[in-house]
């Protein structure tokens, strides 16, 4: 084996002469000459597209100018145009205006259209198409769109699609004018009708007083209530205990702790999902967090327990929100004495059904009346036509319309009720609502 020594490894150095000429790097490496925007590729200086050969467009019926078809600078540049299309509908809820950014590539003369992506709205944003050449509407004499029919305040139709195009970039409107077109001003683009109703909502439709603060469900509700015991060691005697009620939302769970004096802080009736009283009949069930509020008459185990006050602010406001003003905190003793009702509803039923009529009813909806259901336990709203015989159900109107905003005292007959841009009078309500309302008037329940 041979090996080279120092002083051959030195003849492969470069002489003076070489480096005078060529330089330290014969094939130096070039600068970028290309910027990314809005996902596409551009010539990042105007000045270096001048120093290439310019030659004829392909489109031979095309009179406007060179192209820069053969141009290395130009394999990637594009015409860039922002414009928006106009969906026609009935209200501002399908009427929009959807913004979108038209790039013309010059080397294939292809189009690309992409829709910017906007906050808070219900369809898909991105890409629409991608380097295609779009056939035009009049394919005599020039089979596809070309970037002389492209300018500012016209219209242009890509795929049976109508865009206007409201404003181009600096590169895009010296292009043109290079080549003989003369670019119109830029326009302002139009505002979302949709957009523009929710922006002025507070100042033009204030909520109603009911809505006005609308509080979220807590996690957790906590009450006090209280028991006469008459199975205590004290001689036969009802003694009065009082409970903080703990009612866990998220699984409909209970949990007592006592307060009566000199019991405080025990635990008196662990997490637990708390039975129903029902008939024998009737397939069991457990308490609901709607079930329970100041001034229900609640069954733990055969005790039963009269709820009168809410234990925080926090369930407090958010009861007063959904059932109104429930503090029975001065409640007299004669209540608890008297037990619970003997028709008693301790739940309110399923579905509320009212019979009602709209407000301000366009001439097709004039004369009409309705059946409003109401599920209790869902806070959906369910809305369909009377048919030709009282009570009876037609055609649906509304289905599954959220209720969470209301609360169960607005549904009663002689309110007026509001979902989306419709106004409900509820003029009568069917009989076994009717019995579940007068109940909650009786003094007992208040």
């Amino acid at each position: 084996m041979s090996y080279r020594s120092y002083e051959d490894s030195t003849q492969d150095v470069p002489t003076e002469d070489i480096l005078e000429q060529f330089g330290s790097d014969p094939a130096p490496r070039r600068r970028h000459q290309l910027k990314y925007k809005n996902g596409e590729c551009f010539v990042a200086e105007e000045d270096l597209v001048q120093s290439y050969p310019k030659q004829r467009s392909f489109h031979h019926s095309c009179n406007a100018g060179p192209l820069l078809h053969e141009a290395e600078a130009a394999n990637s540049a594009a015409l860039s145009f922002d414009a928006y299309t106009e969906e026609d509908g009935l209200d501002e809820e399908v009427h929009r205006i959807r913004i979108f950014k038209i790039n013309y590539h010059l080397n294939d003369d292809t189009i690309t259209v992409n829709e910017p992506f906007v906050d808070n709205t219900g369809y898909l944003h991105g890409r629409i198409f991608r380097r295609q050449k779009v056939p035009a509407t009049n394919r005599i004499g020039k089979p596809y769109v070309h970037w002389s029919d492209l300018n500012v305040g016209s219209d242009v139709n890509l795929f049976q699609t109508i865009y206007r195009i409201t404003s181009c970039d600096g590169f895009t409107r010296s292009f043109l004018e290079e080549h003989g077109m003369k670019v119109n001003e830029d326009e302002e683009l139009p505002e979302d009708p949709w957009l523009v109703r929710r922006r002025g909502a507070p100042r033009t439709a204030p909520k109603l007083p009911d809505q006005r603060e609308f509080i979220n469900r807590p996690p957790m509700l906590v009450y006090r209530c209280c028991w006469l015991d008459h199975m205590n060691d004290f001689h036969g005697c009802r003694m009065k205990r009082i409970f903080k009620m703990y009612v866990y939302c998220t699984d409909h769970t209970i949990a007592l702790i006592e307060e009566t004096k000199e019991f405080e802080g025990q635990l008196f009736l662990k997490r637990i999902g708390l039975p129903f009283p029902v008939q024998p009949d009737v397939p069991r069930r457990d308490y609901r967090w709607w079930d329970i509020r100041p001034g229900v008459w609640i069954d733990v185990f055969c005790r039963p327990m009269f709820v009168f006050e809410c234990a925080n602010d926090e369930t407090k406001s958010f009861i007063r929100q959904q059932f109104g003003e429930t503090d029975f905190g001065n409640y007299s003793s004669q209540i608890l004495e008297n037990g619970p009702p003997p028709t008693q509803y301790y739940n309110s039923p399923a579905i509320l059904k009212f019979r009602c009529t709209m407000v301000d009813a366009p001439s097709i909806l004039y004369g009409l009346h309705f059946i409003l259901y109401y599920n209790v336990n869902r806070r959906l709203v369910n809305i369909a036509e009377e048919g030709r015989k009282t009570w009876t159900e037609g055609r649906v109107f509304l289905k599954d319309v959220d209720a969470s905003t209301f609360s169960e005292n607005q549904f009663a007959p002689g309110r007026i009720l509001q979902f989306f841009k419709w106004r409900f009078n509820l003029v009568q309500s069917c009989s076994e609502t009717d019995k579940y309302l007068r109940w909650k008037q009786t003094p007992n329940h208040k």
